[in-house]
């Protein structure tokens, strides 16, 4: 008999921020943020595009 237990993993979910009703607009919600939460999410960024996990994106919408 194995010894070992089958783990369980959970679906991902997207948790809610709890931020104040202020903050409706993404600029709201991130200027709401304390400066060592902005400082972390800005460092990870990095991280993830040097990383490869997230690719550049234009915002030319193609009509030039």
């Amino acid at each position: 008999m194995s010894l070992l237990r089958r783990l369980r993993i959970a679906a991902p979910i997207q948790l809610p921020l709890g931020l104040p009703e202020v903050a409706s607009t993404p600029p709201q919600r991130w200027c709401s943020l304390p400066e060592s939460a902005q400082r972390e999410v800005l460092a990870l960024l990095a991280r993830m595009i040097t990383d490869g996990v997230v690719e550049e994106v234009s915002d030319d919408d193609g009509d030039g």
